[in-house]
């Protein structure tokens, strides 16, 4: 999943003090990519046509982390409190597909053949690349836009979960 994602996901209700709604227990395994991995293996395979032919990488962090550690880590970047609610979507009558952009399950690659084949390693560090995203954030000014939140606004609501003013 895109770094950028989680501004969209996330941060949008942190910095707005709204219960974060998750569906399931939010133990769910994903990646979190950066583009700067992504294009250095990118481009390691680009460089080295002979070690790479033949081949087929997972173009992906070599890191998972959970829904909710995404969340908190997010929360963290930005220096606020954090909510979960967790939901079960069938129970609320949601599709999670809609109302959530991650997989309600384990979704996760490694890039082993990427490591193995062309050398290539991480350089990036997921909590302190939110701090960055975070920083991007707020001087898009984003952090002040008025926003809608129609749809988790409609889980909480079915969840009786008390919605800010």
């Amino acid at each position: 999943m895109p770094l950028y994602l989680t501004q969209n996901v996330f941060l949008t209700g942190i910095v707005r003090d709204r219960p974060v709604p998750i569906p399931g227990s939010g133990m769910q395994l994903t990646n979190i990519s950066h583009v700067r991995d992504l294009s250095s293996m990118l481009t390691m395979a680009v460089e080295n046509p002979t070690t790479s032919s033949g081949n087929i990488f997972n173009c992906v962090s070599d890191r998972a982390v959970t829904v909710d550690g995404m969340a908190k880590l997010c929360a963290q970047a930005a220096g606020c409190p954090l909510n979960i609610v967790h939901y079960n979507p069938k129970t609320v009558g949601f599709d999670a597909k809609k109302a959530f952009p991650f997989r309600n399950m384990h979704f996760y690659a490694e890039p082993r053949a990427a490591k193995e084949v062309l050398g290539w390693e991480s350089t990036t560090n997921l909590p302190e690349d939110l701090k960055e995203r975070f920083e991007e954030y707020l001087k898009s000014g984003r952090d002040k836009k008025s926003m809608k939140f129609e749809l988790d606004d409609k889980i909480l609501e079915s969840l009786k979960v008390a919605l800010p003013v």
